[in-house]
């Protein structure tokens, strides 16, 4: 049966969500979600909330060996000790006085008090939130976004495994325990709603000689901080990005962006849509921990990739294809 060119869409997560966006894009002050506007620079001082549980302290010790400048962390309580070397305060305002100039943090404690924690970072001038924590409930996720759009604060996450760039700067776990001794610098922009398949992108350009500037896993849950149109968008206008190439799952609304000309491309993007086996599945049932459905009259993941090469987006399927592409790329842009 043919059908007609609808993509496939997530379930709403709340009525809260702006009209006409599907969970994952809501509340993002009409397609401006706060974002920063340049690359960190390699001495970025970096706070770690949840810094003496065990993700905390084994994300300090993987940053800290990356060279990151981890100044210090927080576990209520906890004011006197120290994780690597590094002090621990009670809260992010103490942490703050002793740095003022450390206005970026990564949120690495229970679900439960992720919502807290947002807050007082936001309360104490955290001007970039980094979220490792997962399962978040939706409705929490939805107040810390409200509350990071109103104070022009750009926030990643929840369920992201971190961000990475060059000149050697990340955070979180991206690209793993020595990411910059196995990722190749380059001017690629590597983004996607999924942490492994940030790594393995990187990783397989990696290996044929194509590098990364910067990276992005901007988590997979039915509400994130930051979106893909957000991170494309943030990636185009950097003058050290030449090239994106992005990872998208079905029913992710960023394709409808795409296909309507809302986001307008101003480098070249190299597309990678997944999700084949999801045609022979029967239709109506949510799919996958995005909650992906795929509708009777919904496209095909082929239509909807034929849809947008129409559109002149280089859109593949496989990570064999997606290589190809930028390898053509590079071959007719030699500042790639």
């Amino acid at each position: 049966m043919k059908h007609s060119l609808e993509l496939p869409s997530l379930p709403r997560a709340c009525p809260e969500l702006a009209e006409g966006e599907g969970p994952g894009e809501g509340l993002r002050q009409k397609k401006n979600h706060p974002m920063i506007q340049s690359l960190f620079p390699s001495d970025t001082p970096v706070l770690i909330q949840g810094i003496t549980g065990k993700e905390g302290a084994r994300m300090t010790a993987w940053l800290v060996k990356s060279g990151v400048n981890v100044v210090g962390g927080v576990t209520p309580g906890k004011a006197g000790q120290t994780v690597e070397d590094r002090p621990v305060f009670d809260t992010v305002l103490d942490a703050k006085n002793a740095f003022p100039h450390c206005t970026t943090t990564s949120i690495v404690v229970p679900a439960s008090r992720v919502l807290g924690a947002v807050t007082e970072a936001i309360g104490a001038g955290m001007r970039f939130i980094h979220l490792l924590t997962e399962q978040i409930p939706v409705h929490d996720v939805i107040i810390m976004r409200k509350l990071a759009a109103e104070s022009q604060v750009t926030l990643l996450g929840p369920s992201s495994i971190g961000y990475l760039q060059y000149p050697k700067f990340r955070l979180g776990y991206l690209g793993g325990e020595s990411p910059f001794e196995t990722i190749t610098e380059g001017s690629t922009a590597v983004i996607s709603t999924s942490g492994g398949m940030t790594n393995e992108l990187m990783t397989s350009l990696a290996r044929n000689g194509i590098g990364t500037r910067v990276a992005m896993a901007l988590g997979g849950d039915r509400v994130i901080g930051t979106t893909l149109g957000d991170a494309v968008a943030f990636a185009e206008q950097l003058a050290e990005v030449k090239l994106i190439v992005c990872f998208v799952e079905p029913g992710r609304p960023f394709l409808k962006e795409l296909l309507s000309s809302e986001h307008r491309l101003s480098k070249p993007l190299v597309l990678f849509l997944a999700g084949d086996a999801l045609d022979a599945l029967p239709r109506g049932v949510a799919y996958g921990h995005t909650g992906t459905i795929l509708g009777e009259g919904d496209a095909s993941i082929s239509e909807t990739r034929d849809a947008l090469r129409a559109h002149g987006i280089a859109c593949v399927g496989t990570m064999s294809d997606c290589i190809t592409e930028v390898k053509q790329f590079v071959t007719r842009d030699a500042s790639l």
